[in-house]
């Protein structure tokens, strides 16, 4: 049970709507986005999409290969984000997700999204055919922090080059809360998680979560120092001035609701 009093992000709704996914002769209800190109969207239950992006990678050292895939930068979010499914109990059935970008120079250059969704109907999925969705910019430059939403990938720089990518994690009121969350989610046994110096957060001696300052957003990368959670998407640390300068966010072509 989630503990009362916490920030765990803002409730992402907006677009929402019911629409019809017509699979063969039948069509059937579901609760999905559908975006200008007309086509409908993943919608993914926002508990389901962070633990996606953390279990199996927070504590990692950097250049992990997970799932066949090099965790570097580019390659955390894309590892994480194909990992990404759903049994259609909140929002749509999903799976075979896969993004195109490969660097973070794709984010930029442009990129694509494919997955499958499905219904969930009398405990079984009907699934549809594959969607391939075109990733669309959201903003250049570092936007307000406010406008972020679950998800969205976040492209660094400098001058015209790209030098990281990061996966906006939520928003959260201190390092003690994003630890409860974890905790709570079932992600960490309560007390396996612990405070070490320099404000950061360990599992078995690796650093899982740092804060930086007082931001209360946050995000989710592979850095030199592993995969972690920390508070410094517009780079005002100097401990994090090497990945360049926050200038593009890209949505992920995944909705989320809470």
């Amino acid at each position: 049970m989630l503990k009362k009093g916490k920030v765990w992000g803002r409730k992402l709704v907006a677009g929402i709507m019911m629409a019809a996914i017509v699979l063969g002769n039948t069509a059937v209800a579901t609760e999905a986005s559908t975006k200008d190109t007309g086509k409908t969207v993943a919608v993914v239950q926002e508990d389901n999409y962070r633990k996606t992006l953390c279990k199996g990678f927070l504590g990692k050292s950097y250049g992990s290969v997970i799932d066949g895939i090099r965790c570097d930068c580019s390659g955390y979010t894309r590892a994480a984000l194909n990992r990404l499914e759903s049994k259609g109990k909140t929002g749509t059935a999903l799976k075979n997700v896969q993004v195109g970008a490969h660097s973070s120079r794709d984010w930029v250059s442009g990129s694509t999204i494919t997955y499958t969704t499905g219904v969930l109907e009398d405990d079984e999925i009907t699934w549809a055919k594959q969607t391939k969705l075109s990733i669309g910019k959201k903003s250049s430059g570092a936007s307000d922090l406010s406008d972020l939403e679950l998800g969205d990938v976040v492209v660094y720089g400098r001058g015209n080059s790209t030098t990281h990518v990061a996966v906006y994690f939520g928003k959260f009121s201190s390092i003690n809360d994003v630890k409860d969350y974890l905790e709570d989610v079932g992600l960490y046994d309560e007390g396996t998680l612990k405070k070490a110096s320099g404000n950061k957060i360990q599992y078995k001696g690796k650093t899982v979560i740092r804060q930086y300052g007082s931001s209360s957003y946050w995000r989710i990368h592979s850095t030199n120092s592993g995969i972690m959670i920390d508070n410094d998407i517009a780079g005002t640390s100097p401990y994090t001035s090497s990945f360049g300068s926050w200038k593009w966010t890209f949505s992920s072509g995944i909705d989320v609701i809470e």
